[in-house]
C-alpha cells in the first residue's frame, strides 16, 4: 500500500533548502510524489490533504463529496500540483455533483452508496457541498436541490426532541446552518435552539455550526455564544482517539476541531483562541479521515495569508501566493533549489508520497486480518502455484481486538494473474462444501478489475467473514499485494496481511 510521510522543516534566513529525488530512495521507482508550502497551506499541510483526498480509493457518498469539496476554494493548489488544470478540476466537480445526485432519493435525502434516505447528517453535509458549489458558479438541477434543501427544513421541522438521554442535535445544526446559507432558515429557529437548546447540543461541530447559522443572519451576540460553547467542548476532549465509538456524523474530535476553527474564522468570531486551535489542528503525525482532510483544508483556506511567501525562490524565480512547488519521481526530475530571501526563519511542510520497496509486516491496530483461499469443494488452497482456469473461494476474516464500533473498509487487492470469476460475496450453503462458511452482509461490495472492496457496519468484538471467487487467468510469476481493513473515519485502526508471491502455470 501507498503510504504519506510528513515532516516540517525550519529555513532560517538566506538559507536554501534542495528538494531532490532522494526522498524518494525507499520508494519503488516512479510512484513517488514531493509537495512543499508555506504559510497555513504549509502549517496544515494543505498540498498533502488535497493528495491524499485524490487518491482516496473508495467512493460513497461521503467520501465522493469530501474529495470535491475542497477544490470549490483551493483549485489554485490543486493546480500547481499538478492534480489537473482548472479545466480539468471544474470537470472534477461537476461529475462529483453528478455522482452525488445520481444517489437522492424521491424524498431529497441522500443515500451513502445507493439512493435511500435516513440519514439526516449526510443529506446536510450533501446540500452543503451542493450549496456552495451554486454560490461557486457550478450548475446544480433547480430541482434536486429545492428538493435537497426542502428535506432539510422538512426534518428540522419534525424532529424529535433530544438532550439528556435522547442523544441528537448533529444533524438539525448542520441542517439549520445549511438552511441558514439559503435563507431559508427561521429566525425563531435558531433563536429557540441558541437559547433553549444550546446545552443540548454533543458535539462541539454542532455547537459551532449553529453559531455560523445565527452569525449568518446577524446574530453575533448569540453565535459568540455557541462559538465559546464549542470551544469549551473541545477542551474536554483533549486526548487521543483511542476509542471506537460509533458517530451518526462520521466525526472525531480532530475533525470537530478543525470544523470549529474554519467556521469560528469565517464567521468572524473572537470567542475562541485560534492560535491554540491552529496548533492542535496543524499537529502531524497522524493519519487523516476523509472529514478530517476535508474541514482542516477548509480551516487553511479561511486563514490564507500570502505574506509568508515574500521573498522565496524557486530555481531563482520568485514565489507568488501559497509554496506549492511538486518534484516528481522521475529520472529527468532536476532539483527544486528553495530559498528563503526573507529576513527571517520559516517553516516548511514537506509531504511526500509512494509506494515503499519494503512492505509493512502483517499486524494491526485495532483489528488483525487473515486471507486464505479454498477449492470449490472447500479444501485449503495453496495460492502461490496454480494452473491457468483455476477457480478458487478467497475468504477473508477481519478480527477485533476489542469491542468497536466502525464503519469498516475491507480491502484485498488481486495479483495480476487472477481476476474475479463471480461477482458477488458467497454464503453459507451457496457452494457444496462450503456449508461451514458463515459470512456477514456487507453495506456495499465492489468487485472491480483489480481488487475486492467491502464496506462493512460492525459493531461488536466478534471475528467476521467475507467470501468471493477468483480465477486464474495469465500464466506468469506476479506480486500478491496485502489485503487491508481499516476504519474509514478513524484510519489509525487498520490491519494488513502479509505480501506474497503467485505463480499461475499454463
Amino acid at each position: 500500500p501507498e503510504v504519506a510521510r510528513t515532516a516540517r522543516l525550519e529555513l532560517a534566513a538566506g538559507v536554501t533548502f534542495t528538494l531532490s529525488n532522494d526522498v524518494f530512495a525507499d520508494m519503488y521507482p516512479g510512484t513517488g510524489r514531493a509537495s512543499l508550502a508555506l504559510g497555513p497551506m504549509g502549517t496544515f499541510d494543505a498540498p498533502g490533504l488535497l493528495q491524499a483526498l485524490d487518491r482516496y480509493p473508495y467512493g460513497c457518498t461521503e467520501q465522493t463529496t469530501s474529495r470535491a469539496l475542497p477544490l470549490l476554494y483551493l483549485d489554485q493548489v490543486a493546480s500547481a500540483m499538478g492534480l489537473g488544470d482548472r479545466d480539468d478540476l471544474k470537470n472534477r466537480i461537476d461529475q462529483s455533483i453528478t455522482r452525488v445526485l445520481a444517489r437522492q432519493s424521491t424524498s431529497g435525502g441522500f443515500g451513502l452508496w445507493r439512493p435511500i434516505s435516513g440519514d439526516f447528517w449526510l443529506d446536510a453535509y450533501v446540500t452543503d457541498f451542493l450549496s456552495r458549489a451554486r454560490a461557486q458558479g457550478y450548475t446544480v438541477p433547480d430541482a434536486a436541490f429545492t428538493a435537497a434543501v426542502d428535506n432539510l427544513s422538512n426534518r428540522v421541522n419534525y424532529a424529535p426532541d433530544f438532550g439528556g438521554e435522547a442523544r441528537g442535535g448533529e444533524d438539525i445544526a448542520y441542517a439549520l446552518m445549511v438552511l441558514a446559507r439559503e435563507g431559508k432558515a427561521a429566525m425563531g429557529d435558531l433563536r429557540y435552539y441558541a437559547d433553549v437548546k444550546r446545552t443540548d447540543f454533543p458535539t462541539p461541530l454542532a455547537s459551532a455550526q449553529l453559531g455560523m447559522a445565527l452569525a449568518m443572519y446577524g446574530d453575533q451576540r448569540r453565535a459568540d455564544a455557541m462559538f465559546a460553547q464549542a470551544g469549551a467542548q473541545l477542551a474536554t476532549r483533549m486526548g487521543d482517539e483511542t476509542r471506537q465509538l460509533w458517530r451518526s456524523d462520521y466525526g472525531t474530535n480532530l475533525r470537530d476541531a478543525a470544523a470549529v476553527l474554519a467556521l469560528a474564522t469565517e464567521a468572524g468570531s473572537n470567542a475562541l483562541n485560534t492560535d491554540a486551535l491552529v496548533t492542535r489542528v496543524s499537529a502531524p503525525g497522524r493519519v487523516r479521515s476523509t472529514q478530517e482532510q476535508v474541514w482542516t483544508l477548509l480551516a487553511a483556506h479561511a486563514l490564507i495569508d500570502a505574506a509568508p511567501t515574500s521573498g522565496f525562490t524557486v530555481n531563482g524565480a520568485p514565489v507568488e501566493g501559497p509554496l506549492v512547488p511538486v518534484l516528481q519521481d522521475q529520472t529527468d526530475a532536476a532539483p527544486l533549489a528553495i530559498r528563503n530571501g526573507s529576513a527571517s526563519e520559516a517553516t516548511l511542510t514537506l509531504t511526500t508520497f509512494g509506494v515503499p520497496k519494503i512492505a509493512e509486516p502483517k499486524g494491526g491496530n485495532g483489528y488483525a486480518i487473515d486471507r486464505e483461499y479454498f477449492t470449490i469443494e472447500g479444501a485449503p488452497a495453496d495460492p502461490s502455484a496454480v494452473a491457468v482456469g483455476t477457480r478458487l473461494v478467497t475468504v477473508l476474516t477481519v478480527t477485533p481486538f476489542a469491542q468497536s464500533e466502525a464503519r469498516l473498509m475491507v480491502n484485498d487487492p488481486l495479483p495480476a494473474g487472477f481476476e474475479i470469476d463471480n461477482p458477488s460475496l458467497l454464503r453459507s450453503g451457496d457452494l457444496k462444501g462450503l456449508n461451514w462458511l458463515e459470512t456477514v452482509d456487507a453495506r456495499h461490495s465492489e468487485f472491480r478489475q483489480e481488487r475486492f472492496l467491502s464496506a462493512v457496519d460492525w459493531r461488536s468484538d466478534k471475528p467476521f467473514k467475507l467470501a468471493y471467487m477468483v480465477r486464474a487467468i495469465s500464466p506468469g510469476d506476479y506480486h500478491h499485494p496485502a489485503a487491508l481493513v481499516e476504519d474509514m473515519y478513524r484510519p489509525q485502526y487498520r490491519a494488513q496481511t502479509d505480501t506474497g508471491r503467485v505463480t499461475v502455470t499454463p
